[in-house]
């Protein structure tokens, strides 16, 4: 069979296409790691902790409970604050003294699944001493939608703070009232955080800068 020139030349164009086509392979791009390459806890880190009623406050406590005994420590005097929405999900501070009666602070982030409070990421940290006053931890995670949060958490001892500031990396700012002498300041993004520091109701500093302790 003869083949028309221009038939010639697109059995030729087909064979270099294809030929291209197995030797270029898929770009595999890395993700932008965050300042100091902080890693991210992605949702579900904590799933093996039992579940609470959707809407019931009260029934997490024995939720949180758990959470801190699988850490290792004895919740003493737990006092829990209030929640506060966080991209889809549910953010609970917690403070309470372990069995070596050294303070300790933590949280723990809850979605709801099927009708349930599920816990699905939180931390805690207890200070080296008893008689640490104030500390403070920071955090990064992913809420169950995807969005990237960091949360500075931690309590302060001293009745005259009426509130705790917090200076990022970026420039911005947050202050916030503490509760139960507990504080939780989420900011969305992956950041760092330069100073925390506490202030009293005349806005005089009372702590200049609360350490930053790693969370576990």
């Amino acid at each position: 069979m003869r083949l028309h020139p221009w038939g010639a030349r697109w059995w030729i164009l087909v064979g270099i296409v294809g030929l291209l086509a197995g030797c270029i392979q898929p770009v595999e791009t890395e993700p932008t790691p965050g300042p100091n390459d902080v890693p991210v806890q992605p949702p579900g880190a904590d799933a093996a902790v039992p579940a609470a009623p959707a809407g019931d406050s009260a029934s997490l406590i024995p939720v949180i409970e758990q959470f801190i005994r699988d850490r290792g420590e004895a919740p003493g005097n737990l006092l829990t604050w209030p929640e506060q929405p966080l991209g889809p999900d549910q953010v609970r501070g917690y403070s309470f003294t372990n069995a070596a009666g050294v303070p300790c602070v933590g949280f723990l982030l809850t979605t709801v699944t099927g009708g349930l409070q599920q816990p699905i990421n939180g931390a805690l940290l207890c200070a080296p001493a008893p008689d640490v006053t104030a500390l403070a931890s920071v955090w990064v995670f992913l809420t169950s939608d995807g969005q990237s949060f960091t949360l500075v958490f931690g309590r302060v001892e001293d009745p005259a703070i009426s509130a705790v500031a917090v200076v990022f990396s970026d420039g911005s700012n947050r202050t916030v009232n503490p509760s139960l002498g507990g504080f939780l300041i989420p900011q969305p993004g992956i950041m760092d955080v330069n100073l925390v520091t506490a202030i009293n109701a005349e806005d005089n500093t009372v702590i200049a800068e609360i350490p930053i302790s790693t969370a576990r």
